[in-house]
């Protein structure tokens, strides 16, 4: 991906890709055996040098430093293929051309982005993020790491859990509480060179997956860095952080892609040879039912990530689609690997025939960058807040094999809507509380919008596959939207049987 000379016209992202993700192919099939990176717990120095050979740590930095100057959904394309072939790869790239470079890009210093981003861009420096603290989990407002002004110098002590691409980062970005600038509550993002004296990472943690993924902990004692590495305002980490982690979501939703078209693969080839009872076992109604269930979920998942690349794009704000592709392609993708185990039979939970990797692998997705959980009481407390219609399909024009398909995903936006709707006038402010409520009514939203994404697909391609996920999706929003009405009741059955067991 080197630079185009002046006299030569700079060529398209898709012209891009076109020559890119092949080259990519060949290289994963040559050199990257993600049995041995399980194995070894580590992705070896000559897989990182092809890597950066291929100019994939710089795909996202800009091009006057040396990198591609990609767009997000670009960079999705690349994290879904490195994904396909070995996780753990694909987080150690994904995270660098997200998280760990994206604060530095758009608010460091022209000074530091002269002197940090050629090197990240060349791949002799990996980025990583730190902001997660054992004791504060989701709840990013409650870190303790702490930067206090002394002298011309910010002082940073603290310590940081979870921290990826840790193990051999020569950059992190910090989420700190900075008392001192904007408020006694006031955080900040600082970037803080690895080499700096009272910089410390800690083992490598022992994982159900992603092994090859570096996690460690990382200590900051009396750690001093001048000023300006405060990125963009100081005080206004809790936004800023927000914008970054709308971009680490999305391409860790791409990496969701990946593994499932991955585990997908490997179902595809094992059914078709796989024979029990003088016939392929992949000629089975069950097992279509399944194959067809996980090709049509691994579909709405790209679209759905396409989709926010696109708004990010055109300059759309994504914190919320990126949120909802996070809780869709993390929990699509470990289902999709699920059934490539069960379809695979007892072959499926040995580690050799590797569906067994690619399950462990996707399993932490529902977990890191904001548990699932949580995240899906923020999209629904998002979808009470706000119009959550989703708009007519201008696209499809005389296509008319679409049009019962696409005006169903329309009645299912309208019934969404009416649905938020009712919870605000039944339930007022207090809705916000019944974390049940909030939690449907963001599945609710959350399949329609991948709905939206996929008949959108459907008419670009007269996809009968998209076709088939958007209304397996719309079935699954009815279904969510049904359950609303008795959340009190099911909300009070819980209660009763937890009451009785934490009594013991």
């Amino acid at each position: 991906m080197a630079n185009a000379t002046q006299s030569e016209p700079r060529a398209t992202e898709a012209e891009i890709l076109e020559v890119l993700l092949p080259d990519v192919a060949r290289f994963l099939a040559a050199e990257v055996d993600g049995y041995a990176i399980d194995r070894d717990g580590a992705v070896p120095m000559a897989v990182r040098g092809g890597l950066a050979r291929l100019g994939l740590f710089g795909m996202t930095l800009p091009e006057a430093y040396g990198g591609a100057g990609l767009s997000l959904g670009a960079a999705c394309c690349v994290v879904a293929e490195l994904a396909r072939v070995d996780r753990s790869v694909a987080i150690m790239v994904g995270l660098h051309a997200g998280l760990g470079t994206r604060g530095l890009v758009e608010l460091g210093t022209p000074a530091l982005r002269a002197r940090w981003l050629p090197r990240l861009a060349s791949g002799d420096c990996i980025a990583s993020f730190a902001a997660t603290e054992a004791g504060a989990g989701s709840a990013l407002t409650a870190i303790r790491t702490t930067g206090r002004l002394v002298g011309g110098s910010l002082r940073l002590d603290g310590e940081k859990s979870y921290v990826t691409n840790g193990g051999f980062a020569g950059l992190f970005t910090v989420l700190v509480r900075t008392p001192g600038l904007g408020g006694d509550r006031a955080q900040s993002i600082v970037c803080v060179p690895a080499d700096t004296p009272g910089v410390s990472t800690g083992l490598e943690e022992k994982k159900l997956g992603i092994r090859g993924s570096s996690t460690v902990t990382v200590s900051f004692d009396d750690v001093r860095v001048p000023i300006d590495h405060v990125l963009g305002i100081p005080g206004d980490g809790m936004r800023q952080v927000s914008g970054l982690l709308a971009w680490g979501r999305t391409l860790m939703s791409a990496g969701c892609v990946g593994a499932a078209r991955g585990a997908l693969d490997a179902t595809l080839a094992y059914v078709r040879g796989r024979h029990q009872f003088g016939s392929p076992i992949g000629d089975f109604a069950a097992t279509r039912a399944h194959v067809a269930w996980m090709a049509a979920r691994t579909h709405a998942m790209a679209a759905l990530v396409r989709s926010v690349g696109d708004a990010q794009s055109a300059g759309d704000a994504i914190e919320l689609d990126s949120t909802i592709a996070k809780v869709f392609c993390s929990e699509g993708a470990f289902e999709v690997c699920d059934r490539a185990v069960q379809l695979h039979g007892a072959l499926g939970f040995l580690e050799e025939t590797g569906v067994a990797r690619i399950l462990r692998d996707t399993r932490i997705t529902r977990i890191f960058e904001g548990a699932n959980d949580v995240l899906l009481l923020r999209i629904g407390a998002a979808a009470l807040g706000e119009d959550s219609r989703i708009h007519g399909h201008g696209v499809l024009g005389s296509q008319s094999r679409w049009l019962g398909p696409a005006q169903r995903i329309e009645d299912l936006a309208r019934s969404l809507r009416r649905e938020t709707e009712g919870v605000r006038e039944r339930r007022g402010v207090g809705a916000v509380r019944h974390q049940l409520v909030l939690q449907r009514l963001a599945r609710a939203l959350i399949c329609t919008r991948a709905a939206r994404a996929s008949i959108e697909r459907a008419v670009e391609e007269d996809s009968a596959l998209a076709g088939y996920a958007a209304e397996t999706l719309a079935d699954e929003a009815y279904g969510w939207l049904s359950r609303l009405g008795r959340a009190d009741e099911d909300e009070e059955a819980d209660r009763k049987v937890t009451d009785r067991m934490y009594a013991r």
